[in-house]
């Protein structure tokens, strides 16, 4: 009986995880079957305080929806308030936790990557889009996967280093490949750079809104 529960419940979660990766997958790939303009670049322009508080806001929001969802799909709660309170910030740091390979060096470098790319589709520099996945890697340590482990050395400096050289590749590669004529390769680019599909290259701006009274963001699509 025990065994046929856990066959039940093994099916139920794999049923959800191929759920949610064909939702995204649709959602994303979307876009590939439109007409492409030529996609470049974002150019590089100066922010305000405002908008950068604004982008680390919204990404550290995002890391908490993120957090939730993935531990919620995999049946793990993540932990719990007792191990919040033990581990919250610096209170518990880890020089290198026991975390499996496919976590520390392929799991953490590909969330790096990705906020360091919508740091660049926001027009940030390469050197400022580093900084703020670095910044967003501590906060998510120190504030977030506390609720399973305290504060983790080696995630905090993977994340945003290894993010930082697979963003740049993921980058250039996107780019070069949704501005092909092959659909399948326009697919390809908005799975693997999902700010393609979002901000400041098809006359779609997506931006995150946060003010004393409103929290939020704005999306602006021109037909």
């Amino acid at each position: 009986m025990e065994d046929a529960v856990r066959k039940i419940c093994m099916f139920s979660q794999r049923h959800r995880i191929i759920s949610v990766i064909l939702i995204l997958f649709f959602f994303i790939s979307s876009g590939a079957f439109a007409e492409n303009e030529k996609f470049y670049l974002p150019e590089v322009r100066t922010h305000s305080a405002e908008e950068v508080a604004g982008d680390v806001g919204f990404l550290y929001l995002a890391h908490w929806a993120g957090y939730f969802l993935l531990f919620k799909i995999l049946d793990d709660a993540g932990g719990n308030f007792e191990k919040y309170r033990e581990n919250f910030f610096l209170k518990n740091i880890q020089w290198w936790d026991g975390d499996p390979f496919y976590w520390n060096f392929i799991g953490h470098p590909y969330v790096g990557s990705q906020t360091y790319l919508y740091y660049r589709a926001r027009g940030y520099s390469k050197s400022e889009s580093f900084w703020g996945s670095f910044a967003a890697s501590f906060l998510f340590e120190s504030t977030i996967e506390v609720f399973h482990e305290g504060f983790s050395f080696n995630d905090a400096v993977i994340t945003p280093t290894l993010g930082y050289l697979l963003g740049n590749w993921i980058e250039k590669k996107s780019i070069e490949m949704i501005n092909s004529d092959n659909k399948l390769r326009q697919t390809v680019a908005r799975i693997i750079n999902p700010c393609l599909n979002f901000t400041f290259y098809e006359g779609i701006t997506f931006v995150p809104v946060i003010s004393s009274k409103n929290i939020g963001f704005m999306l602006y699509c021109k037909f």
